[in-house]
């Protein structure tokens, strides 16, 4: 298993170090932010991908990839040399290797000596000791010991691990799978097959030998060899001698049945159904010796559902001990893993691409995902908005998007309320790695409860919120901050679509709430008077926004938005 990868000077990775996960990896981050340099680094390091002149982020300095994984530790350094790229393989066995080859080879006298050699063969690769078949077993086994001792990397030509790698752009061709995977025997065999008592391969011999005879007796053949007589005094006759190649020539076009019976021909087909016909090649013809799978941007061309099978493919993978690393920008595969599988990759200017993580417990991610906090909005909000009840979070965004003439999320900005937040410590310690306090504001009535005000000083107390980010509304509560006749109009409509039909809200009814400490209250028994229904506040919020403009909303939320916007 991959464990830890350093990369120096690579495109954009100057200085560049990430953990993996053992099981599945989600590398997430904006286009450029380094998710495929990452890939080709690994490609690079196994042979995949050369080093171009180009890769270098400083000419005049070396690319070094360096690679930890359970056994061995990997490292490539890569300089030009005279207009040149000339890469260095080094290798060095990890601690926990050397001990088992140590106990490996004190065990050596009990095994056959094929099986011995085959053993000192493989560790003299490592530590670039020159073995030949003929080789004194002892004087191999005493360099490998020897060799060991030593803390220094062995240069050796080239790395190899049991790791495969799947492209965005990559797509099995299924007629030529088909061919090499099962008409290959045929192809190979046939020649073999016996009709009567000769083979095929008997019968082509013979019919060739006959042809053969046929064509030298004709008039073309004897005047050739008149001619060939007359320029070769000692030439005899023409034997050719005509080998066929015993392989078969086949075209294999691969046609599929839908549930219909329909023929259905895969090369015509689109993008997406290739790149499931790819994935379900993969899946049949994994290397069960392969320990880490590479894909990058896996979604590519595939529907939502597609996208959801494939992931749970990967998941499935980890179960029998493989390590996944994909790379994707699919919101529906980030919100479908946990936190901890999440890898978000960054670019800054100066110092180049970087990975964070976030390390969440079930309890915490269950915790966020109770508020509608999903994994991509953790990674990828600008901003956090915490509201003490559903009224504002039904009004704010209808009211946004009538102002900005977009929708709030577009701007990448979440919506929360306060009465979710139960577990202020772990939400504190998840949001604040994504989050800086100044990106974090609260709307909140004056009236508050006890508990909302509890909660939001502890985030306050936390060093979650700035004080200066919290605006308090109303003179009482959000909806008295609304002149008489929003309120009105507004009341008015949501009693006529109540009752079907139009009716009009009291100013009377408006003035005794405000005159009270209740203030929704009292509508909501005048708005019970005339229907018969129940007042539902965050259904009445939706008509004030409604009816509001700009200039008939509180000027605290006009500061709210032109902060949360900036």
């Amino acid at each position: 298993m991959l464990i830890n990868i350093k990369i120096k000077n690579f495109r954009s990775l100057k200085d560049f170090e990430m953990n993996f996960n053992p099981g599945l990896n989600v590398i997430i981050g904006e286009n450029d932010a380094g998710k495929t340099s990452l890939i080709d680094s690994l490609k690079i390091l196994f042979g995949l991908k050369k080093i171009d002149i180009n890769d270098y982020n400083e000419v005049g300095c070396p690319i070094t990839i360096a690679l930890d994984e359970s056994n061995f530790h990997y490292c490539l350094e890569s300089r030009i040399v005279e207009d040149t790229v000339v890469n260095t393989f080094y290798l060095k066995p990890t601690e926990d290797k050397i001990n088992e080859m140590k106990t490996r080879l004190n065990g050596m006298d009990e095994l056959k000596e094929a099986e011995a050699r085959k053993m000192l063969k493989e560790y003299c690769s490592i530590f670039d000791i020159s073995y030949r078949s003929n080789s004194i077993m002892e004087n191999l086994k005493s360099k490998i010991l020897e060799s060991m001792e030593s803390d220094e990397y062995t240069k050796v030509k080239s790395f190899s691990y049991p790791i495969s790698f799947l492209g965005s752009r990559e797509f099995e061709n299924i007629d030529s799978f088909f061919e090499n995977t099962f008409f290959k025997e045929l192809k190979e065999e046939i020649w073999n097959i016996h009709i009567g008592d000769k083979t095929l391969n008997q019968h082509i011999d013979d019919y060739i030998e006959e042809f053969k005879n046929e064509q030298l007796s004709n008039q073309d053949a004897e005047e050739l060899n008149a001619q060939l007589k007359e320029f070769m005094p000692d030439f005899k006759e023409i034997n050719p001698i005509v080998n066929p190649s015993a392989k078969l020539s086949l075209d294999v076009d691969v046609e599929i049945l839908n549930s219909s019976g329909q023929r259905i021909m895969i090369e015509k087909m689109g993008d997406g159904t290739n790149r499931r016909t790819t994935m379900a090649i993969f899946k049949h013809k994994k290397d069960k010796k392969d320990l880490v799978y590479v894909f990058d941007e896996i979604e590519t061309h595939l529907h939502i559902k597609a996208q959801l099978d494939i992931l749970k493919l990967l998941k499935d993978l980890t179960k029998e001990n493989k390590q996944i690393i994909i790379t994707t920008h699919s919101p529906f595969l980030i919100n479908q893993v946990n936190l901890n599988e999440i890898h978000l990759m960054s670019i800054d200017k100066e110092t180049g691409s970087k990975v964070s993580t976030l390390n969440s417990s079930e309890e915490s991610q269950v915790a966020l995902s109770n508020l509608g906090i999903n994994n991509i909005d953790l990674f990828f909000t600008n901003k956090l908005l915490i509201v003490e009840g559903e009224s504002e979070q039904n009004f704010i965004p209808i009211m946004y998007e009538k102002i900005y003439g977009y929708p709030i999320s577009q701007n990448f900005i979440k919506i929360v309320k306060a009465d979710g937040i139960r577990d202020i410590p772990n939400f504190i310690r998840v949001i604040k790695k994504s989050f800086s306090k100044t990106d974090i504001f609260v709307l909140m009535d004056n009236d508050a409860d006890e508990l909302t005000e509890e909660r939001i000083e502890k985030m306050v107390e936390g060093d979650l919120i700035h004080r200066d980010n919290i605006f308090e509304i109303g003179d009482v509560e959000f909806e008295d901050t609304f002149s008489d006749d929003i309120l009105r109009q507004a009341l008015s409509q949501y009693m006529s679509d109540t009752l079907g039909y139009a009716v009009e809200a009291s100013m009377r009814d408006i003035q005794n709430a405000r005159h009270s400490d209740k203030f929704s209250k009292v509508l909501g028994e005048a708005f019970n008077r005339r229907t018969y229904k129940n007042f539902k506040k965050p259904l009445f919020a939706q008509y004030l926004a409604m009816f509001a403009e700009k200039e008939d909303i509180d000027e605290k939320i006009i500061k709210l938005f032109e902060l949360i916007s900036d």
